[in-house]
């Protein structure tokens, strides 16, 4: 080619590579709202028909709404897999705050007691220190992760890995540039509200850096403590009706929504919005301590056990230049899966040497596949308030086998009023087809052996590669009272101390 034929090539096919260049989006401000103990029906997008709840449903409508999001089964175990990107399993947080169960079938995985711990603490300080605290100062998380890439860093809210919030001087020593107030840990709505404004500070304030801010509500984890003229306003609103969630739950649903829309509002405002990759979730199911209840409906049970609606939450992502609205995805999708997709987002390049078990979400964004994978869950402890032993669960595509190895509870009924615990001192084994029965009505088990079997199998390799800790036989196994937990009884006689 002629030196003045390339010249003129390079010239006409300038302004297309610069119109490319600008096309493709920057790297974008992450913002993560985690709401606590959201019921998979809360949204009025998945089915609350009590409750409007329109900023929720608007980052769903704008993004891409996932149908198929997992989370840990407890609050503590979840945040610390967003933080670290690693499985419960892996990070060994794999319980809230354990309880204590002298005569079970099993014993607990628990660390021994410190010989410096104080004895005369509150039972709960006591057992918090019995697990790994997998967030430490010198700890590689997404948030060094995100730093080392050039954003900003917030926490504005609930901390709970394990101390309950966090002060800023802490916050700063795990790599948090921003750290909210301390809360008053018994008014959600206060809290609710002085988070919503922290964060709006804060994007006020870092206008012309990348910023990763995370936004961990409260609420609408119980109690509700609920404002006398909310509470007469729901209160008459349901004159007559029994929606099946506490109207108090939907008054806080309702704050919490608000609080969402005047983020949304400060993003718009501030020229961030189409820039910046919002994602709203909740860390585990909605309280569900019956077969089937109407928060996490149309799933199964909820809260501290492996069934849908435990595990399985609402989780929309929000991103103008990088994600066309209106879009559903079906695929099975993990929290460990945050960590490598903020990574992916922010060019960030993850140290190798700390292990991930997610992968990036990125290609889902414009339609691409994932890789075919499984997703494990693992709960090596009893916790009876929710109807929980030691369990297992596998999902693969269609399939989920939920596996309590050793004994398991049967909770009978639907309401409250007809909840009735049984322990039974066996192994159960159930494999749901989540396609056809997304309520885990139909147990397969005994009609496909070959696919359990493959799922146990799974499982069973992948303890091993992730070093889960699991129980062990318990010589002081008492068959008469197996469930007794010294937690409840150390709370019962701290409530009759106090009468």
């Amino acid at each position: 080619m002629k030196p003045t034929l390339t010249l003129l090539t390079a010239l006409l096919l300038a302004p297309l590579a610069a119109l490319h260049a600008v096309d493709a989006p920057a790297k974008p401000n992450i913002v993560f709202i985690l709401i606590d103990d959201l019921p998979y029906a809360g949204m009025s997008l998945t089915g609350n028909s009590a409750l409007e709840t329109p900023n929720m449903d608007r980052l769903a409508k704008e993004g891409m709404f996932f149908t198929r999001a997992y989370s840990e089964m407890l609050c503590g175990p979840s945040r610390a897999t967003l933080i670290t990107g690693q499985s419960a399993a892996r990070h060994g947080r794999t319980d809230n705050v354990p309880g204590s169960h002298p005569y079970a079938r099993m014993q607990e995985p628990l660390l021994p007691l410190k010989p410096d711990v104080n004895t005369s603490l509150h039972f709960d300080l006591i057992q918090t220190t019995r697990l790994p605290d997998p967030v430490q100062p010198g700890t590689y998380t997404i948030v060094r992760a995100l730093k080392a890439g050039g954003y900003r860093t917030a926490l504005s809210g609930k901390w709970h890995l394990p101390g309950m919030y966090l002060a800023p001087a802490k916050a700063r020593e795990l790599g948090f540039d921003f750290c909210s107030r301390t809360a008053t840990g018994g008014k959600p709505y206060k809290d609710t509200e002085n988070f919503t404004d922290e964060a709006i500070r804060f994007l006020r304030e870092n206008l012309d850096q990348n910023f990763f801010l995370y936004l961990p509500y409260h609420a609408v984890h119980a109690p509700h403590v609920v404002p006398p003229a909310d509470k007469a306003r729901w209160k008459e609103k349901l004159k007559g009706k029994d929606p099946g969630i506490d109207p108090d739950m939907l008054a806080s649903l309702e704050f919490v929504d608000r609080s969402v829309g005047r983020v949304l509002d400060a993003l718009a405002e501030l020229g961030l919005a189409d820039n910046t990759l919002v994602v709203l979730t909740g860390d585990n199911g909605g309280e569900g301590r019956v077969a089937y209840c109407a928060g996490n409906k149309p799933f199964r049970r909820g809260k501290g056990t492996l069934n849908e609606g435990g595990v399985r939450v609402p989780l929309s992502i929000r991103w103008p230049k990088g994600i066309a609205p209106g879009k559903r995805c079906d695929v099975p999708v993990h929290f460990a899966d945050f960590f490598p997709t903020f990574c992916d987002l922010a060019g960030v390049k993850a140290d190798p040497s700390h292990k991930l078990d997610g992968v990036s979400l990125k290609p889902l964004f414009s339609g691409a596949a994932l890789p075919e994978r499984s997703i494990f869950l693992h709960y090596p402890h009893y916790l009876s308030y929710y109807g929980a032993t030691p369990m297992r669960a596998v999902i693969q595509s269609r399939y989920k086998l939920v596996w309590n190895p050793y004994d398991h509870i049967v909770i009978e009924g639907d309401r409250p009023a007809e909840r009735a615990l049984r322990y039974v001192a066996e192994p159960r084994i159930e494999l749901f087809d989540l396609q056809a029965d997304p309520s885990e009505r139909q147990n397969l088990a005994e009609r496909l052996p070959e696919k359990v079997a493959e799922l146990r199998q799974l499982f069973e390799a992948w303890m091993k590669e992730t070093g889960a800790k699991d129980v062990t036989p318990n010589p002081a196994y008492d068959a008469k009272n197996p469930l007794f937990n010294a937690r409840e009884d150390y709370l019962n006689k701290q409530s009759e101390k106090k009468k």
